[in-house]
């Protein structure tokens, strides 16, 4: 009971580590990375265990600074906050890739789960649902050390008994595509999971979702072995841009430095030049402009009795300035957008003509800022 109790804390503080707002440029391009990996395979599967997945694989396996991990920068900073079991369960959990187990057994409150790739074998307690849990299934999921005993992470995919096969075969090729293309000497099982974690949720999912009993009986990848060494190429691509954009903005040492020290940058007040301008909501802008927005954006929902969508509204335009990097030369008439794009995505109806008028800008400006938001950050 007390390595369960501090299971459940060490991931609740996890949790918060990966929420600073200095890892939220690194989780919108995680995101993004994430769900366009999976693409087509949404409409299989459930909202929120995609979300839960994601936020899962950006903790655990995407490379924040290009090689460290949300987890293992969590324990260079708090390693000496943390107690003794918290500090074993963060030692075992950095270790411990998802990966595919089949059911090998079932009792009233645990399940027998052999790893397919080493054969290791682990009695899991406290699975999620039992429906997933039928002897031969094959299951995507990651298992967690705690104390003695193991635990599932998140709720996992669930796949029949006949994917073993088909399942190792394209495991195999992608994993000699993995070792061909990349830059290390050394590159084993565990490196090539959690690094490919994304795309082989991708497949699994797509083969979960396909009626036929081997959808690879050529042998081929999923979009051919050409076309995924490319995707692979291009995704060590865009993972680079994201960690030298940061280093030519900011320099190697002070990005890392602020990331271990989980402590943002100073503020400045609005209005000033230069800087970074005083933060809302937990949020610290790269422009005194985008706070000013910010701060009317903030100011116009709450007098609407909308304060509950206020940290969503400032969220979108955050991620809109990150990605951006607009020039804003009235911010009025951003406001007037970010209040309008909010209303319609939560499906209530808000005139642009009425809008622009309480802005004072013109219903053009507000319509054109509007759709750049739309077009932008993907808003239905």
């Amino acid at each position: 009971m007390r390595w369960r109790a501090a299971a459940r804390e060490l991931k609740r503080k996890l949790g918060a580590f990966a929420q600073q707002p200095v890892f939220t440029e690194a989780a919108i391009w995680a995101q993004h990375l994430y769900l366009s990996a999976i693409g087509g395979s949404l409409f299989a599967l459930d909202e929120e265990f995609v979300g839960e997945r994601c936020f899962e694989w950006f903790i655990f396996d995407f490379p924040v600074t290009g090689e460290e991990t949300i987890l293992e920068l969590f324990g260079q900073v708090a390693a000496e906050q943390l107690n003794e079991r918290e500090r074993a369960l963060l030692n075992w959990w950095c270790r411990t890739p998802t990966t595919f187990y089949e059911v090998k057994a079932l009792g009233q409150q645990v399940v027998l789960v052999e790893e397919i790739l080493t054969g290791d074998t682990f009695c899991v307690r406290g699975f999620q649902n039992p429906a997933d849990m039928a002897v031969g299934n094959i299951l995507y999921l990651r298992v967690l050390r705690v104390g003695e005993e193991f635990e599932f992470s998140t709720a996992g995919l669930s796949l029949p008994g006949h994917a073993k096969g088909p399942l190792l075969s394209w495991l195999k090729k992608d994993f000699a595509v993995f070792r061909r293309m990349s830059r290390r000497k050394k590159v084993g099982w565990p490196l090539y999971l959690r690094q490919r974690a994304h795309r082989i949720m991708a497949w699994a999912a797509a083969f979960g979702a396909s009626r036929e009993s081997d959808p690879l009986a050529e042998g081929e990848g999923v979009w051919g072995d050409r076309f995924d060494a490319l995707l692979m190429l291009l995704e060590e691509y865009l993972l680079r841009e994201l960690i030298n954009n940061k280093i030519r903005r900011e320099g190697w040492k002070g990005f890392l430095r602020r990331i271990l020290s989980g402590v943002n940058e100073p503020d400045v007040a609005l209005g000033e030049g230069g800087g970074k301008a005083a933060g809302a909501e937990g949020f610290t802008w790269a422009r005194p402009e985008y706070a000013e927005v910010a701060h009317l954006v903030a100011k116009d929902l709450k007098k609407r009795g909308r304060s509950d969508t206020v940290s969503r509204a400032l969220e979108l335009w955050y991620r809109f300035c990150l990605l951006e990097e607009p020039v804003v030369r009235k911010a009025p008439a951003w406001a007037a957008a970010v209040v309008y794009a909010v209303a319609r995505t939560e499906g209530r109806r808000l005139s642009q003509q009425r809008l622009a008028a309480e802005y004072g800008v013109s219903v053009s400006a507000l319509s054109t800022n509007y759709r750049h938001l739309r077009r932008l950050l993907g808003l239905s």
